[in-house]
């Protein structure tokens, strides 16, 4: 058992929680180009000198809220698959594509930091953030791969194969990232990413709302007809 934490410690963390806090409310306001640890420190009451003590730099904070928004995003697509694991598998994509919209509507802010514009000179360190990308992604392509050896999945053309132009790409990253998968699941599970993307960076900048109306709606009915393209067919029972 671990010792208790002292007051110093409780404080510490109190503090660092309000900052990646504080940073939010930044980016929520301002986009999430505009972060400044000055400026948190300033709305914190807090000298400049002393908010170094927790992040010695700009990019040490949204290297922090990277790996954050990353694992909130994993933690909601793990705990979907888990709550479905005894349903059919087309039933636990489903619902895992619809948890990744529902998460991304949630935390507006979150998505658009790991997925909008990046942030001018800051590049992501690859082992602190990487291994958070793989975990969100792996559960998408898991429920594909999951959903190809059942019964209601037959491939149909183009989305049978991979395009001989990125095979070689993917299997890069397959090998060099773990991905316990194989290249065709991961490769339609991109273009499933593509597509849901397009749609949730729609919604989340107002651009689609008086189009389609109900945009849960409109995304579950992309999704069916997505994963139908995909040669997979929903299953007759549960």
């Amino acid at each position: 058992m671990n010792p208790p934490k002292t007051r110093r410690e409780e404080r510490r963390e109190a503090t660092y929680a309000e900052i990646k806090s504080v940073a939010r409310q930044q980016m929520a306001e301002f986009g999430t180009g505009s972060l400044s640890l000055r400026a948190i420190a300033s709305e914190m009451r807090m000298t400049a000198p002393a908010i170094y003590r927790y992040f010695e730099n700009r990019d040490a904070l949204i290297t922090e809220l990277l790996v954050d928004a990353f694992s909130a995003l994993a933690d909601a697509l793990e705990q979907t698959a888990l709550a479905h694991v005894d349903d059919h598998a087309y039933h636990r994509l489903f619902a895992i594509l619809m948890t990744y919209r529902g998460w991304a509507v949630a935390n507006p802010t979150d998505f658009q930091l790991i997925y909008g514009n990046p942030i001018a000179n800051y590049i992501a360190p690859r082992e602190r953030t990487i291994p958070a990308v793989i975990r969100a992604f792996a559960t998408i392509v898991g429920g594909v791969q999951d959903v190809m050896q059942t019964p209601q999945y037959t491939p149909k053309p183009p989305y049978d194969h991979v395009p001989e132009g990125v095979l070689g790409h993917i299997q890069t990253i397959i090998e060099a990232d773990n991905y316990p998968t194989m290249p065709l699941p991961f490769y339609l599970g991109i273009v499933g990413w593509t597509q849901l993307h397009g749609i949730i960076s729609l919604e989340l900048y107002n651009h689609i709302q008086s189009t389609v109306g109900d945009v849960e709606a409109f995304y579950h009915g992309q999704m069916t007809n997505m994963i139908a393209t995909f040669g997979v067919n929903p299953p007759t029972h549960t």
